[in-house]
């Protein structure tokens, strides 16, 4: 075989083993990277409870200490967001949502709908998420996010709330973990970790099954919708682990909890 035959064989494998590569990678970006992304054409309104001059629950540690639900929402809503997003969703906020956040009271006429220090009424939280909608149609939910408070600094649950039995109950179900309360919980809130020893069988936070509540939000919003009261604030233990600066905090472990309680839910509506 001449040098030229030769060269035009290893020529033809050469394409052939380019061509396969390629191939190969188209396939990753439609099969897997499509797999990569449960939640593509859905959209998701976060809602961080409380802003502005309503602070919510709070948790004194001094007289020049404190930490403040209104903020500890919106820390946890902003992650949330990174998330879904990451997933495929669409996510708008009530308060914040523009990608130039900067801060736990970063005021910026980009946002969403309000500043992410806004102090909005519960009407303003479900027209802003009714009017995105109208804007921008598809398949919607809501999600406010909240934490709870008790004058006992040892309680400590998590819980979900929804308007419409038809309309919410089972989202809120679902980003509550499920309502089949003697297996261990897979996804959603109740997948937390319980902080101060009083939790369940399993090492996860304690339980108050999903209920019915009275709230604007949820009841004039014409999407599924839950208010999550994810953790209380007001006890000692989830206080310490909010207020601590780890990058990988509870506020993180809320986020994703709710995401996976998202996913659940939005897998099948």
């Amino acid at each position: 075989m001449t040098y030229a035959n030769l060269f035009k064989v290893w020529a033809t494998v050469l394409a052939a083993i380019v061509a396969s590569i390629l191939l190969s990678v188209a396939a990753l970006t439609t099969g897997a990277g499509a797999q990569e992304q449960p939640l593509s054409g859905k959209t998701v309104v976060i809602d961080p409870g409380h802003g502005g001059s309503d602070v919510g629950a709070t948790y004194t540690f001094s007289a020049d200490k404190k930490l403040y639900e209104k903020d500890q929402n919106l820390d946890v809503a902003y992650r949330l967001k990174n998330l879904l997003k990451a997933s495929g969703a669409t996510v708008y906020m009530t308060r914040g949502g523009d990608s130039s956040h900067g801060g736990a009271v970063f005021k910026d006429p980009g946002d969403d709908c309000y500043p992410d220090d806004a102090t909005l009424s519960n009407s303003k939280r479900y027209v802003c998420a009714n009017s995105l909608k109208a804007d921008h149609p598809g398949t919607y939910v809501l999600v406010s996010i909240h934490m709870n408070g008790s004058t006992n600094k040892t309680t400590d649950y998590t819980t979900t709330l929804f308007g419409k039995w038809q309309k919410d109950k089972a989202l809120a179900n679902a980003v509550f973990g499920g309502v089949t309360l003697d297996e261990r919980p897979s996804y959603g809130l109740r997948t937390l970790t319980a902080v101060n020893g009083n939790g369940t069988q399993w090492g996860t936070i304690g339980t108050r099954t999903p209920y019915q509540f009275a709230s604007g939000v949820l009841l004039k919003s014409n999407m599924p919708a839950t208010i999550a009261e994810t953790v209380f604030i007001t006890n000692t233990n989830e206080a310490n682990q909010l207020a601590d600066p780890t990058a990988y905090g509870r506020q993180q472990q809320i986020a994703e909890a709710l995401k996976t309680g998202i996913e659940h839910y939005l897998a099948t509506h």
